[in-house]
């Protein structure tokens, strides 16, 4: 073999390990980011997430499975999103009742008028924040669904003021629970 062909060979071989050195780093970081994401969806949602699947691909986290009720659907997507290293959901998880009657009419004029109550919830919530709370009202994410309601902070609100909004919200009639997501910096 010549100089000039083992230079060759040598070079092909550092690139071939390079890749497979950085798919391998992403793979790990994919595995964290899954791992992480079932972590957080275990201790907000407790054994309602154990019928749900996590995916990731650098970053981009994908739900699946079934689930009893929508609430728990939607407080999986907002728990998701709050993960480190997690830059999208596609939140795929469905509803038991529609998974069992794909074909029932019920079921979609049940979820439509619950949605309706939702929103109806979810503006009367932000209107409370707002007035009660000021520009920091305009800082929080709510998710409303079924009574449920999740609160997501950004780093900048502090833990009084987060309790302060939870409190508020959950003495806004029809919410019958409050989870609050994202946490505060040190």
């Amino acid at each position: 073999m010549t100089l000039k062909t083992l230079s060759k060979v040598a070079l092909l071989g550092m690139v071939l390990l390079g890749a497979n050195a950085a798919n391998a780093a992403e793979n790990k970081s994919d595995w964290t980011t899954t791992l992480n994401v079932k972590l957080a969806l275990l201790d907000k949602l407790g054994t309602d997430s154990l019928k749900m699947e996590v995916d990731s691909a650098a970053g981009a986290v994908t739900l699946t499975g079934t689930v009893d009720k929508r609430e728990t659907r939607e407080l999986a997507q907002s728990v998701a999103k709050t993960v480190s290293g997690v830059k999208s959901v596609q939140n795929d998880v469905l509803l038991e009742a529609s998974v069992e009657n794909p074909n029932k009419v019920g079921v979609v004029a049940g979820e439509t008028e619950a949605e309706v109550k939702d929103a109806v919830l979810s503006t009367k919530i932000r209107l409370a924040l707002v007035n009660k709370m000021g520009s920091d009202g305009f800082k929080i994410g709510t998710v409303a669904a079924n009574g449920v309601v999740t609160l997501r902070f950004g780093d900048e609100i502090s833990n009084d003021r987060r309790k302060a909004a939870a409190k508020l919200v959950l003495g806004v009639r029809g919410v019958t629970r409050v989870v609050s997501v994202g946490k505060a910096k040190a």
